[in-house]
């Protein structure tokens, strides 16, 4: 029986593409760096944010650090009017505590952005607890961020389930043994997704709610 719910933030709680998307096009163009494509930033958005930049843009170092101060000091000043949750989160999340589950926020965001996001969205009070990238721990699709969270709601991987629209999502639940579900309104396609065995595929939140409903039982 499932007692408890993980959730990733940006792609499946929340639409942040756009955001991430031109805060990388941002850093290239204030650095002189060549563009990547929406496409290429798009399928390492949830990896963490300097071996992103360091991938699109093949820098290292200083200008490595710059880049990285200089994309969070944009993604923060477009999210206050681009971040938006998408139309079904909050009834998903009041649904499933009314329930009785447990919830949970595992992000790729640092732990900053990660409290910040929820707080400005109105999500953090629907949650049990938060969960971002602390300093000296590794990003996605290490399990950490999932272990600390599992750890906070004091469940077992068994009564777990995550949920999220990236590969990266599924392999860090997979590698601690937590069942899976993807969301297909996402990041990565659901050919991509379908990679990794999800034991469900939502294509709406509808959809996601009665599924997710189905394992309390």
């Amino acid at each position: 029986m499932t007692t408890a719910i993980v959730f990733d933030l940006d792609g499946t709680l929340a639409d942040s593409t756009t955001c991430i998307v031109e805060s990388s096009h941002h850093v290239a163009d204030i650095h002189g760096l060549k563009r990547a494509s929406d496409k290429a930033i798009r399928s390492m958005i949830g990896q963490p944010l300097a071996g992103m930049l360091a991938s699109l843009f093949d820098i290292e170092g200083t200008l490595l650090q710059t880049a990285v101060a200089d994309y969070s000091t944009e993604y923060v000043r477009r999210a206050a009017f681009e971040e938006r949750l998408f139309a079904g989160s909050i009834p998903l999340l009041n649904t499933l505590r009314s329930a009785g589950f447990l919830l949970a926020i595992a992000t790729g965001k640092s732990q900053n952005g990660a409290d910040h996001s929820t707080s400005r969205l109105g999500i953090k009070p629907l949650v049990d607890s938060v969960h971002g990238i602390v300093p000296g721990t590794p990003g996605k699709p290490d399990p950490a961020v999932l272990l600390r969270a599992m750890a906070a709601l004091e469940k077992p991987p068994e009564e777990c389930i995550m949920i999220g629209d990236t590969t990266f999502d599924l392999d860090l639940a997979h590698a601690v043994g937590v069942k899976t579900a993807a969301v297909s309104w996402g990041v990565h396609s659901v050919e991509l997704l379908s990679t990794r065995n999800p034991a469900f595929m939502a294509n709406d939140f509808q959809a996601l709610t009665a599924w997710l409903l189905a394992q309390k039982r």
